[in-house]
């Protein structure tokens, strides 16, 4: 499979049917998890809301973490040093683990750990690596993801407009600069870490409103500008008051805005167009 078939292959993936065990009473989730596999861990972050969730993205566990604590590995090869590191802490603190591994050592040391597919690049495998927590978490149902499938699939029958723009940003030798908001957050790092490791250049990103507590400023009076390509990253559920925001900031900025709005009527499945898109 070449990296153009990993690609479309969430539109599959959005399908999978493996889960992680959430019935059992825990104080806080934490997710630990590097580079494409930890994207899972902030995708998850920004769409369940029941009890805190914090993510480690380091060898070392907060103080807190405990018998009350529920820690998710995920690491798509099973033998990422960092996460198997965390791991280890939080068994010897007594916690209750779940892991999410395509093989590896980490799923030698979980009892009845989610294995997932193998043979794809960690960054291509975000659904098969998000979708069991979504799931065990109550976020995910089957409805939900037939309607996030259908959304990934009219998003691959015409990639004109995305063509379009990536050409005009490499032509143009630009910065990706990505302004997400407060629910699109986990997006807009995603975009960010893909032109990172597929592109092979820099980029940044943050995220209205905070943005404009220190942005604001730069976006209106940095130099060479026009070295930089701004997207906008925001749902249908984005509330209006961020919208106005995003507005009066490219107006007042003299930004160029390209605007990539989530498709289909879930939070999920704006999420996922979201990430597709990037």
């Amino acid at each position: 499979m070449d990296y153009a078939e990993e690609i479309i292959s969430l539109s599959r993936q959005i399908e999978f049917e493996g889960s992680i065990d959430f019935d059992w009473d825990f104080r806080d989730v934490v997710v630990a998890g590097m580079g494409g596999s930890g994207i899972a861990g902030r995708i998850f972050s920004q769409l369940y809301s029941k009890r805190p969730v914090t993510l480690i993205d380091s060898y070392d566990i907060p103080d807190f973490v405990g018998p009350s604590t529920f820690f998710i590995a995920i690491s798509y090869s099973g033998n990422t040093e960092e996460t198997i590191s965390s791991l280890q802490k939080a068994m010897e603190r007594g916690a209750r683990v779940a892991a999410v591994s395509s093989g590896g050592k980490l799923i030698e040391m979980v009892k009845d750990a989610v294995v997932i597919p193998s043979g794809l690049q960690p960054r291509s495998a975000v659904g098969y690596l998000t979708v069991p927590l979504l799931r065990g978490a109550g976020v995910l149902n089957d409805d939900i993801a037939a309607e996030t499938r259908d959304e990934l699939i009219k998003i691959d029958r015409d990639t004109s407009n995305l063509e379009s723009e990536a050409a005009e940003l490499f032509k143009g030798m630009k910065i990706p600069v990505i302004l997400g908001t407060k629910d699109t957050e986990a997006v807009s790092y995603r975009w960010k870490t893909q032109f990172n490791e597929n592109s092979k250049i820099l980029a940044y990103s943050s995220n209205f409103p905070e943005l404009n507590h220190n942005d604001t400023m730069a976006l209106r009076f940095t130099y060479r500008k026009e070295e930089f390509q701004f997207f906008s990253i925001t749902t249908r559920f984005t509330p209006q008051p961020v919208m106005r925001r995003i507005d009066i900031t490219a107006r007042i900025c003299n930004l160029n805005l390209h605007r990539v709005v989530g498709e289909g009527m879930s939070y999920v499945s704006n999420i996922f167009t979201l990430i597709h898109k990037g």
